[in-house]
């Protein structure tokens, strides 16, 4: 018999992502950026909002670019914890399809990695 751990992170919902759907117009509840050293744009970027119905939503960007948090895409969590490492999940892999040279160096690169490390 299998027990149940009442304690574990649950899983994210992820519902069909609505074209029309509404993304937060305003600023998010959370942003946890990376700095460019250079640059006005962040290296990487994860926004965190809680949803009117209590579940937290995330979104993330690297380079300048991303998507803004909202229930458009259908991604929620039930805690800002479990919101936060899902969107650091996300971050990583976006971070190991970047290439040295896709307006952020190899060095740039694993900053970007260790950032969403640190979240996991």
């Amino acid at each position: 018999m299998h027990q149940l751990d009442p304690f574990a992170p649950q899983r994210p919902r992820l519902e069909p992502v609505d074209p029309n759907g509404p993304v937060i117009q305003g600023e998010p509840d959370i942003v946890l950026r990376l700095p460019h050293p250079r640059l006005a744009w962040a290296l990487a970027e994860i926004e965190l909002h809680q949803h009117e119905d209590g579940r937290w939503m995330w979104a993330t960007g690297t380079c300048g670019g991303g998507y803004k948090v909202g229930p458009k895409w259908g991604k929620f969590a039930a805690t800002q914890q479990e919101a936060t490492r899902y969107a650091a999940a996300e971050l990583l892999d976006a971070a190991q399809k970047l290439g040295s040279g896709h307006c952020v160096t190899a060095a740039q690169i694993e900053s970007i990695k260790a950032f969403a490390r640190g979240f996991l």
